[in-house]
């Protein structure tokens, strides 16, 4: 028995994911459990397991493809018996045919191929290459109610729907549409054409048929390479009479590169526009004497070591002192909702302070949650800083480990930046940037004397949303935060 397998759910914010790799290939035995595809989220990579033994038949959606969630990905059968690629059979038979080709088929073909070549139907590439596998129009499909652009499971619901009429189940061909004398389906001529994105786009607008570049390239994909050398050889052949200065899209091309914005890049920027042009932010700054917290830090660390525990950094110690103010006040620890439990907009506040921790990474910016801050020791925030920041870095968090903050600090003070300002995150009311300590004289008083001393001072910025707190409240929390930086023994 077949059985299709869809791209999970691998997160509660998650909408969409991207296939990067299949661990088996087609025909391949799986045993439930073993690691079958490798799937990038908005936030973290994962190897999706086999949710049952069985074999896999057809893979639907090709590395790079990025699928909304539920969308087939594969068909696997029970593992009752071996099914190789081989084995498959065709959907178009000689005997049988779909609705879509029985009615292209009482058309003319010339007026089949005017209809499909002056009106293409917006589809993804796995769509296509499903269509095409499937031995389906894709105006067909359009004609049975999908909405554009199609996608591969409004195919692979075609699929189902035509199947049932039609009393069989249908399997994809190897070589896609069986051909009949009385049809002959016309497609795109780029359609068979294996081609980078930014190649197909260069084409695109430049009016290129990819097929002639095919045709002259040994193997592999149509770069962006090959189609600029046919456009130059093409704007070679053209011999203008007159010399033109201006330089040709082409050495523009040259001398620049475009990257594929990743899904999480895409996610980031989104929620990043949703908030700064939602949230009005007001941003408040101040400077922090870091003499005592350096002290107590190392006066820690030293009793730590004798354990085999390294000394906590400034940003656990950060956290600490965040998550104990926080508490004090909840105006910035809280979420506004739109809709309140009476329908009518209100405030959370939350009485657990779970803080996110910007994080970079060779793939993104992320932001891991360490939960319940405020009821963790010094000891137990570096660990858990530790932790969280390795996963980071190494690719191995889980999707529940970067949903759920009720407040962020981002520090780029190793990076030498004296101060900025963050945006708040979707679904908090503030943020906290923090800067490098810098070595700053300052005016110390003792009783009636006033002496000058060079202390290292941390300038921290707060972003806070003006719809949940104004500007004395935000003033209060770091003022708090301040207090027990400058003095942490308070909260020890």
């Amino acid at each position: 028995m077949e059985k299709t397998v869809t791209m999970p759910k691998l997160g509660m914010t998650m909408e969409e994911g991207e296939v990067l790799n299949w661990r088996y290939k087609e025909g391949d035995s799986v045993a439930k459990g073993e690691p079958l595809v490798e799937i990038m989220t908005d936030k973290v990579n994962i190897e999706f397991e086999s949710p049952f033994d069985g074999h896999l038949v057809r893979i639907l959606a090709r590395d790079g493809d990025v699928l909304p969630v539920g969308s087939p990905i594969a068909v696997m059968n029970d593992g009752k018996e071996e099914v190789t690629p081989a084995q498959e059979v065709s959907l178009v038979t000689q005997h049988e045919a779909p609705e879509s080709l029985a009615l292209l088929a009482s058309v003319q073909d010339g007026n089949v191929k005017r209809l499909l070549h002056q009106h293409p139907v917006p589809s993804t590439p796995a769509a296509k290459r499903a269509a095409t596998s499937y031995g389906i129009a894709l105006h067909a499909v359009e004609q049975s109610g999908a909405k554009l652009p199609l996608r591969l499971s409004d195919i692979t619901a075609y699929v189902e729907q035509t199947s049932k009429r039609n009393g069989q189940v249908h399997q994809p061909s190897a070589s896609g549409i069986a051909s009949t004398p009385d049809v002959e389906i016309a497609t795109s001529p780029q359609t068979s054409v294996r081609a980078t994105p930014v190649a197909q786009k260069i084409a695109k607008e430049h009016q290129i048929d990819l097929t002639v570049i095919a045709e002259n390239k040994a193997s592999g994909k149509v770069t962006r390479a090959d189609v600029e050398a046919h456009l130059a050889d093409r704007l070679q052949e053209a011999k203008p009479t007159q010399a033109v200065p201006a330089t040709s899209s082409v050495q523009h091309a040259e001398e620049s590169e475009v990257i594929p914005l990743t899904s999480t890049r895409r996610l980031i920027g989104q929620r990043m526009v949703q908030s700064i042009t939602t949230a009005p932010h007001i941003y408040l700054d101040v400077d922090i004497d870091m003499t005592e917290a350096e002290r107590c830090r190392q006066r820690i660390g030293h009793s730590l070591q004798d354990k085999g525990v390294p000394i906590p950094s400034v940003t656990a110690l950060l956290i600490q002192a965040s998550a104990k103010a926080l508490l004090l006040h909840p105006d910035v620890n809280a979420t506004l909702e739109a809709v309140g439990p009476q329908g009518k907009d209100a405030i959370r506040r939350w009485r657990h302070v779970h803080i996110g921790i910007a994080v970079d990474t060779e793939r993104a910016l992320l932001t891991p949650v360490i939960r319940n801050a405020h009821q963790q020791s010094l000891q137990e925030i570096a660990q858990s800083l530790k932790r969280i920041t390795a996963a980071a870095r190494e690719g191995t968090l889980k999707p529940d480990d970067l949903v759920g903050a009720t407040f962020t600090i981002s520090n780029l003070g190793m990076y030498g930046i004296n101060t900025f300002h963050a945006i708040i995150a979707p679904g908090q009311s503030a943020i906290l940037a923090v800067g490098k300590i810098t070595k700053q004289p300052v005016v110390v008083e003792d009783g009636d004397t006033e002496r000058i001393e060079i202390r290292p001072i941390m300038k921290v910025s707060l972003s806070a949303d003006h719809r949940v707190l104004d500007g004395a409240s935000g003033s209060r929390f770091l003022s708090q935060l301040k207090t027990f930086l400058e003095d942490p023994y308070l909260m020890l």
